[in-house]
């Protein structure tokens, strides 16, 4: 059976996808109306070893010393603003991968400009609002910039890396995402930087005088994994989740929690004993933890019908989306859950089409695409037939059990044994 994707994003205009699946980043047409067979554009396999210091031993002296595989798998995935680049972490060598994209290209539509190791492993990434450079995040707290150098005739020996880069912001805990945001307050366009923790906090720092924290955003109760600004229809909004029951909307340059919305009671009948906590910390009465992989909206701007912002969340290892309807003034009304047979792994969302692809962890039909469309009883998201993007997948494995680990985020919340 093939490996399912692990992480699907997707352009403006949603025409073309963008996906991993353990060391290879694959991109398809799918606004191609011809057979399934002519919808890659794009591929790359990271072939790159680990230079782990534990690997690098066992292969000298031949014994396994590691604790745990050590895979060159490859991680987080981001466009630049101008759809020109697209950016990813790797497991084996803890680099940012910097790619340019060339659709005119009809061989393959990636080429690698540059790959810059970071001291240590990526989190998360970000792109500044120019495009210039990639804000990385690290497990240990730290922040670092990346140039994204853009000389396609240089070929990938030639192509300098930046040397003893240092962080330009840290935490004292472990970051768990980033994001950039811009505001326009006072006719003053001015970047901003803003990070999650482990330890609940939302930083807001000034960027690229990344030093000067502007304030910070208390709302959670356990650690954030999701950051999200709906950029292409409202930059003055944040919206954050992560361990807790509910997702918080805040103005976040103002500093304001605008909306709270709790999402136990739509998602408690789709969580599993899986959701529990570790045997060790389980007690008769320990609830089913909830953790939040993925955030996003969608605004449908149809001329001739009223327009619909739409909030999508998913919550880890669950076989369902919610969406929410969001008015105005961001206050939510449960709207849609869409349910499929397998756990969603990750989705992405086609605006221009009104569509929503999703990965599963599914021995077959890995792939599943929902439009949103007219019913008797309002627009709902339906599934449709999608571009077979599942059959380029070039990992097999016998058996569900050989997956790589695709459910990382309740890993982060923290126990203790009082």
């Amino acid at each position: 059976m093939k490996h399912p994707f692990q992480i699907l994003i997707t352009n403006k205009k949603g025409t073309h996808i963008f996906a991993i699946v353990k060391n290879y980043l694959q991109v398809f047409d799918i606004s191609k109306g011809g057979r399934d067979d002519d919808i890659k554009v794009g591929e790359w396999q990271d072939t790159t070893e680990s230079n782990h210091p534990k690997i690098q031993i066992e292969k000298r002296t031949g014994r396994q010393i590691s604790t745990q595989q050590i895979h060159n798998h490859l991680r987080y995935l981001i466009l630049t603003p101008d759809e020109q680049h697209i950016i990813a972490s790797t497991d084996s060598d803890k680099s940012i991968l910097i790619f340019k994209i060339d659709f005119n290209n009809s061989i393959n539509c990636l080429k690698l400009i540059k790959r810059q190791p970071i001291p240590k492993r990526p989190s998360s990434i970000t792109i500044d609002s120019q495009g210039q450079r990639a804000i990385v995040a690290d497990k240990f707290g730290d922040v670092y910039t990346v140039s994204i150098n853009d000389d396609s005739n240089m070929s990938e020996i030639e192509i300098e890396i930046e040397k003893d880069i240092q962080p330009i912001l840290g935490h004292v805990s472990m970051l768990t995402d980033i994001t950039m945001a811009t505001t326009h307050h006072n006719n003053n366009n001015k970047q901003f930087i803003i990070t999650a923790d482990r330890d609940e906090h939302i930083r807001i720092s000034n960027y690229p005088k990344s030093y000067v924290i502007k304030n910070f955003l208390f709302g959670h109760d356990e650690f954030v994994s999701q950051l999200y600004i709906p950029v292409q229809y409202d930059p003055s909004i944040l919206i954050s989740g992560g361990g807790d029951d509910f997702i918080n909307i805040w103005k976040w340059y103002e500093g304001e929690l605008i909306e709270t919305i709790q999402l136990r009671q739509y998602i408690e009948s789709y969580l599993s004993d899986d959701h529990l906590p570790p045997t060790r910390f389980r007690t008769e009465t320990s609830p089913k933890e909830i953790s939040i992989a993925k955030i996003a909206t969608l605004r449908t701007n149809d001329e001739e019908e009223e327009e619909d912002h739409l909030l999508i969340v998913l919550v880890e290892n669950t076989p369902v989306l919610l969406v929410f309807n969001l008015d105005d003034s961001y206050k939510a009304k449960y709207l849609q859950t869409i349910i499929v047979n397998d756990s969603i792994i990750d989705f992405a969302i086609a605006a221009d089409n009104k569509t929503i692809i999703t990965s599963l962890e599914s021995e077959q039909h890995s792939i599943k695409y929902f439009t949103l469309q007219e019913e008797n009883d309002g627009k709902k998201f339906s599934e449709i037939q999608g571009p077979n993007i599942e059959q380029f997948i070039p990992i097999e494995v016998e058996q569900k059990s050989d997956f790589q680990q695709l459910y990382t985020i309740f890993q982060l919340r923290k126990r203790s044994d009082s």
